[in-house]
């Protein structure tokens, strides 16, 4: 099983079901994956092949079910979305255990109805249970000044997710944002960062971005571990897992049951064998 891994109270299992194609969400490169038919490779409409696919949400809750029930995790991460929501439930019910969600509001329009502003996105988000919520990164990057060193606006939102009760969070593809939350105090638990050997949607290198990662003292949720798509899970899961905190956490997405199997079992094994190298020789 995967360890969970303390976050204020909660416990979190260290692997985080990404959900990127679960919402027709996809820059996937299907030949990277040696049982994918390439049908959408390079493909513009590869959006259309998942959303499609998705569609019901009990195909979205069976990959979670089996995640929970085969291998422990307990949690996923997307913007607020209504079928992620309804697959939660789904997995909740059938496993009757809290599948943590983590969520990143924004100004876009990811809920029928719901405005389209960051405080009643987040206020939706505490209605739907989630457990860890903050800022997605468009939001983020925007505000973000790095010669003044702040995050323009952002301790409002924070704190009315704090009030909500909810772990607040900050998503960023800009590697300056840890240091910033430190100096500046600002209320974070969790930042969420692509990592990968690509460097795919960092602004920095993969070398610079492990020494910030390894060197601030707030959690990461690594998100992009394959460059959505364009690295093999067993060089990505690796090289993440590898270069993260022991108590940061590292995302995985997948757009089918077989491979979320494939993706699980590297990350278990990859686990044990660092921990195996970790025990002293006698």
């Amino acid at each position: 099983m995967i360890p969970k891994i303390k976050l204020e109270s909660l416990e979190i299992s260290k692997m985080v079901c990404g959900t990127n194609q679960f919402i027709g969400i996809s820059h996937v490169f299907g030949l990277h994956r040696i049982r994918d038919p390439g049908l959408i490779h390079r493909s513009p409409l590869s959006w259309m092949y998942y959303a499609k696919k998705f569609k019901k949400v009990e195909r979205v809750a069976e990959i979670m079910i089996y995640l929970a029930q085969e291998h422990g995790v307990n949690a996923c991460v997307s913007s607020p979305r209504k079928r992620i929501y309804d697959a939660i439930q789904l997995t909740e019910k059938e496993t009757g255990e809290k599948f943590h969600w983590i969520c990143s509001p924004s100004k876009r329009g990811t809920v029928k109805g719901l405005e389209k502003d960051e405080i009643k996105q987040i206020e939706w988000c505490a209605e739907h249970g989630v457990s860890v919520c903050g800022p997605h990164r468009s939001f983020t990057d925007k505000q973000l000044n790095v010669e003044e060193e702040i995050i323009d606006g952002v301790e409002p939102l924070l704190e009315r997710v704090r009030d909500l009760g909810m772990v607040p969070l900050l998503s960023t593809h800009s590697h300056e944002v840890p240091s910033i939350i430190e100096n500046q105090g600002y209320d974070v638990s969790l930042v969420i960062q692509p990592l990968n050997l690509k460097g795919y949607m960092s602004n920095t290198t993969p070398d610079q971005l492990i020494e910030v990662i390894n060197n601030t003292n707030i959690q990461i949720l690594g998100i992009k571990p394959m460059a959505a798509g364009r690295i093999r899970p067993r060089d990505g899961i690796p090289f993440a897992l590898k270069n993260i905190k022991e108590n940061d956490l590292l995302a995985v997405g997948f757009g089918d049951i077989d491979f979320a199997k494939e993706d699980a079992a590297i990350f278990e094994e990859t686990l044990s064998i660092m921990k195996k190298l970790e025990k002293p020789r006698r």
